[in-house]
């Protein structure tokens, strides 16, 4: 499973199709690159869906990703 498929799995979605995942029921978006990603606070929520977010969190594997999840988000 790629982080794509799992973030899409859980409802976040990439509606500008720059690898910035939101979910409009979490003050949070989900920023990847090709080899890492990074959680923040969206700044102004359902305005920069995180663009200019405060970052929280960094990850470098999918089981990283998803211990965040269970622990955050309790998914």
């Amino acid at each position: 499973m790629s982080y794509h498929e799992f973030l899409k799995s859980k409802n976040w979605i990439d509606k500008d199709l720059d690898s910035r995942y939101i979910n409009v029921n979490h003050p949070y978006a989900i920023v990847l690159s090709e080899d890492e990603g990074r959680i923040t606070f969206r700044g102004y929520i359902g305005v920069d869906n995180g663009q200019n977010g405060e970052e929280i969190f960094s990850f470098t594997t999918l089981q990283d990703l998803q211990v965040w999840f269970e622990n955050n988000i309790g998914e």
